[in-house]
C-alpha cells in the first residue's frame, strides 16, 4: 500500500477532471477570463443579476456560460444562488497548473485536430508544420529580445507548473538527503531543483540550460529563500561541459526532447560530471500505455509527443554503455505513466 506522502502528491491530478473535453475546458477558460471564477470565490453564493453586473454578458451569453460551467461541475445551482462546487474549490488549490495545461492545450489543440493523421503516418510533415514546435522554439533562448523573452517566458510557464507537481510525486520515492551537489540538466526555471532544496537545507544545486532560459529561471526563483543555493550555468558558455564534482546529475522531463545519439551523449557526460558513487536519476513520461478509458482533452499535449517517449530498457541500456552501475527504475502513475531511474558510477 502506497504511502500518505505519495497519495498527497497526486492530489494535483483533480484538475484534469474539469478538462475532460475541449466544450468543458473552453467554457472554464473563458470564465476565467472574464473574471467570473475569481467573482464567485470572493463573493458567493451570489445571483445571476449579480454576477451580471460583474461579467458584462448580455443575459443569453451568461445564460450559456453558466449552463456550461454547471453541466462541468465547476458551478452549482440551488434556491437561485450559484456558487463553486466543493471539487472545484479544491481543484483551485492548483490554479497555476490548472491555467497553464489549459493554455497549453489550447496552443497545441490544432495540431491534434488538423495533423494527427500526419503524426501517424508522416511524422517529418508533423514536425514541420505542428503550432507544438513554434511553442517550445529553443532557438529563441540565444536572444535576448523582448519577443523572445515573451516567447521563452510562456511555455517556461507550462512547465515550471507542471513540474511543482510533478516534483512531489518524485521526492515521494527518492531519498535526496545523501546529496550535497546537484546538477538539474535541462534545470529549465530551476523549479525542479528549488523543490529538492526546499526539502532538504544541506544541498546546493546548480541549474544547466540554454541562455535565456537562465536568465528567466534567476528571475524565477529571485525570491526564494533557497535562490542563495541554486545556481544557473549557461550551456552555451560552458561549451557543452557540465559542471563536475557533482553527487547527484538529475533529467527531470529532459531526456525525451533528444534523439538517442545525443540522449547517450548527455548520458556520458553525466558520468564525467559526477563523483565515484554519485547517482544519476532521470525522471521522465514513459512509452504510452493507455487503459480501456478514453483520454481526457488535458492529455492532447501527450499525445503530440508520443513518439518521443522512451523505454526504461531504452535508457537502461545507455546508462549500462557509458559505465553506470545498479541502474534501477520503477514505474510512477501520474496523469500517464513516468518511469523514475536511478543509476550509480
Amino acid at each position: 500500500m502506497e504511502r500518505p506522502e505519495r497519495d498527497e502528491a497526486l492530489a494535483y491530478l483533480c484538475v484534469d477532471d474539469f478538462m475532460r473535453d475541449v466544450v468543458g475546458a473552453r467554457a472554464l477558460s473563458s470564465a476565467l477570463e472574464l473574471g467570473l471564477i475569481d467573482h464567485l470565490l470572493q463573493h458567493q453564493p451570489c445571483t445571476p443579476a449579480e454576477l451580471a453586473q460583474r461579467s458584462k454578458l448580455d443575459a443569453r451569453a451568461q445564460r450559456l456560460l453558466l449552463d456550461l460551467l454547471r453541466a462541468n461541475r465547476i458551478i452549482e445551482r440551488a434556491e437561485g444562488q450559484l456558487r463553486l462546487s466543493g471539487p472545484f474549490t479544491q481543484a483551485l488549490q492548483y490554479r497555476d497548473l490548472l491555467e497553464a495545461k489549459l493554455d497549453f492545450c489550447s496552443v497545441v489543440a490544432p495540431d491534434f485536430l488538423e495533423l494527427f493523421t500526419a503524426l501517424l503516418t508522416d511524422p517529418e510533415r508533423f514536425f514541420g508544420e505542428a503550432r507544438v514546435f513554434e511553442l517550445f522554439s529553443y532557438q529563441r533562448c540565444f536572444d535576448s529580445s523582448p519577443e523572445s523573452r515573451a516567447h521563452t517566458a510562456r511555455w517556461m510557464r507550462i512547465t515550471t507548473a507542471l513540474t511543482k507537481y510533478e516534483a512531489a510525486a518524485c521526492m515521494a520515492r527518492h531519498d535526496f538527503s545523501r546529496y550535497a551537489r546537484m546538477l538539474d540538466v535541462g534545470g529549465n526555471s530551476g523549479e525542479f531543483a528549488l523543490r529538492v532544496c526546499r526539502r532538504h537545507a544541506g544541498l546546493r544545486a546548480t541549474v544547466y540550460d540554454l541562455p535565456l532560459v537562465c536568465t528567466i529561471g534567476a528571475e524565477h526563483l529571485a525570491a526564494e529563500p533557497e535562490a542563495g543555493r541554486i545556481a544557473f550555468v549557461n550551456a552555451q558558455a560552458s561549451g557543452g561541459a557540465l559542471p563536475p564534482g557533482q553527487d547527484l546529475v538529475t533529467f527531470k522531463s529532459m531526456l525525451h526532447d533528444w534523439p538517442e545519439a545525443e540522449m547517450r551523449k548527455f548520458l556520458a557526460r553525466a558520468y564525467q560530471a559526477l563523483e565515484p558513487g554519485g547517482t544519476l536519476l532521470i525522471f521522465e513520461r514513459s512509452l504510452l500505455q493507455l487503459g480501456a478509458e478514453q483520454l481526457p482533452y488535458a492529455s492532447i499535449p501527450l499525445l503530440l509527443f508520443f513518439r518521443a517517449y522512451r523505454s526504461h530498457e531504452d535508457y537502461a541500456r545507455a546508462l549500462e554503455q557509458a559505465g553506470f552501475r545498479d541502474v534501477r527504475a520503477e514505474t510512477v502513475d501520474l496523469d500517464l505513466p513516468f518511469m523514475l531511474i536511478s543509476a550509480r558510477r
